[in-house]
C-alpha cells in the first residue's frame, strides 16, 4: 500500500514533468517561419523586405505588418510572431461604446491569437528581444482606474468591453507583453509568461485581468500562467466574486507570479466543470498586499461549483497581508472534490485569516507557516460542520500580538494551540514557535526566508511533506518572479 509520503511525491512528480515539458515546448525551432509586427513610422505594411536590425523595409528578407489583426492572422502560416517595441491597440474603437449592448465583444482582443500549433510545433507570440511592447484594450489609454469601486463603466479607464489579448488557439506560447486590459484564454495547451498584466475588464462582469473560459468540450486545460506581474483588477460583481485570475471550465498551473493591488481575489477557482482527472496547481507565487478594496483581498479562493477537478494543489507560496490567504469561500452543498484541496508549505504573513471559508470541501493543511504581529488575526476561520472534511496537522504558528485565535462556525474557539487541539482534535503535531525570518518586518518574499543553513531546520515530525514548515524548505526556492533572458530568434 502506498504511503502518504509516496502519494504526495507522486503528485508533485507528475506536475513537475508537465511543467518541464511546457518549457521544452517553448523553444523556437531553428527553422521556424517568423513574421514581425512593427508600427514604427516608415515600416511598410505587408513588406517582405523587413530588416529586424534596422527596423526598416527594403534591405531585409522578413515579412512585417503594422496592424495587430493582420499580424495575428499571418500566424496561421508562420511559427513565430515577434512584436517590436511600441504601443499597440485595435485599429478602431468600434464596440467600445456600449457595455451592455449587442456590439460588445468579450472574447476578441486587440491582439487576437486564433492560430493553433501542434504538440510538436507550437505557435509563439512574443515581444522581440526584451523590448517594451504595450497592448491596449482601449485606444490611447495606458493608465489604471484610480477608483476600483466604480461600477458605472464611464470613469473606469481599464474596465473594457474587449480584452487586450485573446488566445483562442491551442499549443500557443505568449510572452513579454505589458497590457492595459484583460487577457482571455479560451484555448488549451497555452503558456502565458513574462508579462506585466494590468487592468481588468467586464468579462462576465467580474473584472478579471486574466480569464480562463471556454465553451469547447473539455474546457481550458494544460494552461500555464508563469512569471507574470498580475495587478489592478477592477470592480466585479462584488469584492467576494471578482478576481484578478478567474477560471471557468478550466484546469491550469499558476507559478512564480507576483500578484498585487487587486480588487477581489488574486486567483479564484470558480468553476472546474469538465476537468475530471485534471489538477489545478498554484505554487511559488508571491501574493502581495493590495492598496485596493480597503487594503485587503483574498489570495486564493474558489467556489468550485462543479467539483470535477481531481486535486487543487496550493504550495510554496507566500501570502502577505491578505484579508484571507487561502480559502474556498464556501462550497455549495453536494459532494466535495474527489481528493480535495491540498494547502501545504505556504507562508502566511499578517493575513487577517490565513486559511478558511469552506463549508463542504475536503481541505488538507500541512507544513504551513503562519506569522502574525498584529491584533485581531486568525489562523483559521473554519466553517466545517463535520471534522472529517478538515485534515490539518504539522503546521507552525506564531504571533507577537498575543490575541491571535482559531475560529470555527462563526466563533473564536481557541486563543492558543493547546485550546485549538482540544476543540478540533486537529493540529496535534503542529507547533507554536518563532520561525526566525531573515527580515520579519519585510515586505518581499525573500524577507521570509528563515535563518540557519538550508536543510537544517526541523519543525515537525511525521509529516508527509517533511520536517520543515513554510514556503522556503531548502532556502533556495524562488518565490515570485524569476529573471528571464529576452526571447531572440533562433537564427
Amino acid at each position: 500500500m502506498m504511503t502518504s509520503r509516496g502519494r504526495y511525491a507522486g503528485i508533485l512528480a507528475a506536475v513537475l514533468v508537465l511543467a518541464s515539458a511546457v518549457v521544452r515546448a517553448q523553444e523556437t525551432p531553428p527553422d521556424a517561419k517568423v513574421v514581425f509586427l512593427d508600427n514604427r513610422q516608415g515600416v511598410v505594411d505587408g513588406s517582405t523586405t523587413y530588416d529586424p536590425a534596422t527596423r526598416t523595409c527594403g534591405g531585409g528578407k522578413d515579412r512585417v505588418f503594422t496592424e495587430l489583426a493582420k499580424a495575428a492572422d499571418a500566424l496561421a502560416d508562420a511559427d513565430v510572431l515577434f512584436v517590436r517595441e511600441g504601443v499597440y491597440s485595435r485599429e478602431s474603437s468600434d464596440g467600445l461604446i456600449s457595455v451592455h449592448g449587442s456590439r460588445v465583444d468579450y472574447w476578441t482582443g486587440a491582439l487576437a491569437v486564433r492560430a493553433s500549433g501542434t504538440p510538436e510545433r507550437r505557435k509563439r507570440v512574443s515581444a522581440y528581444c526584451g523590448e517594451t511592447v504595450v497592448i491596449q484594450a482601449k485606444p490611447g489609454v495606458s493608465h489604471y482606474n484610480p477608483d476600483p469601486d466604480d461600477t458605472t463603466f464611464r470613469n473606469s479607464s481599464h474596465f473594457y468591453p474587449r480584452p487586450a489579448i485573446s488566445i483562442g488557439g491551442s499549443w500557443v506560447d505568449v510572452s513579454g507583453f505589458k497590457t492595459f486590459g484583460q487577457v482571455v484564454i479560451s484555448g488549451h495547451d497555452v503558456t502565458l509568461e513574462g508579462c506585466d498584466l494590468g487592468g481588468g475588464g467586464p468579462h462576465m462582469n467580474q473584472g478579471q485581468v486574466v480569464a480562463l473560459n471556454s465553451n469547447r468540450p473539455g474546457g481550458v486545460y494544460n494552461v500555464v500562467i508563469r512569471n507574470n506581474r498580475i495587478h489592478h483588477s477592477s470592480w466585479g460583481e462584488s469584492r467576494a466574486n471578482a478576481a484578478a485570475l478567474m477560471c471557468y471550465n478550466a484546469s491550469f498551473i499558476v507559478e512564480n507570479n507576483e500578484f498585487a493591488d487587486n480588487h477581489g481575489a488574486d486567483v479564484r477557482i470558480k468553476d472546474t466543470g469538465g476537468q475530471q482527472g485534471r489538477d489545478v496547481v498554484i505554487r511559488f507565487n508571491f501574493f502581495g498586499r493590495s492598496s485596493l478594496a480597503g487594503g485587503g483581498n483574498v489570495g486564493t479562493g474558489g467556489l468550485n461549483q462543479d467539483k470535477q477537478i481531481d486535486r487543487i494543489l496550493i504550495h510554496h507560496n507566500v501570502f502577505f497581508e491578505k484579508a484571507v490567504g487561502a480559502s474556498t469561500d464556501g462550497d455549495p452543498p453536494g459532494d466535495p472534490p474527489a481528493r480535495g484541496m491540498f494547502v501545504f508549505n505556504n507562508t502566511f504573513v499578517n493575513c487577517r485569516v490565513d486559511a478558511g471559508g469552506w463549508t463542504n470541501a475536503r481541505i488538507h493543511l500541512h507544513n504551513n507557516l503562519s506569522y502574525h504581529t498584529r491584533p485581531n488575526q486568525h489562523y483559521y476561520d473554519v466553517q466545517a460542520k463535520t471534522w472529517d472534511r478538515l485534515d490539518a496537522d504539522h503546521n507552525l504558528f506564531f504571533s507577537t500580538a498575543g490575541d491571535t485565535a482559531w475560529r470555527n462556525l462563526y466563533r473564536d474557539r481557541a486563543s492558543d494551540l493547546a485550546g485549538w487541539q482540544r476543540h478540533a482534535t486537529r493540529d496535534t503535531a503542529s507547533v507554536f514557535r518563532d520561525p526566525g525570518f531573515v527580515r520579519p518586518d519585510g515586505s518581499r518574499p525573500e524577507d521570509f526566508k528563515r535563518r540557519g543553513a538550508p536543510g537544517t531546520l526541523r519543525d515537525v515530525e511525521g509529516s508527509p511533506h517533511g520536517p520543515v514548515c513554510g514556503a522556503y524548505v531548502t532556502g533556495n526556492e524562488v518565490i515570485g518572479l524569476v529573471p528571464q533572458p529576452p526571447v531572440k530568434p533562433a537564427r
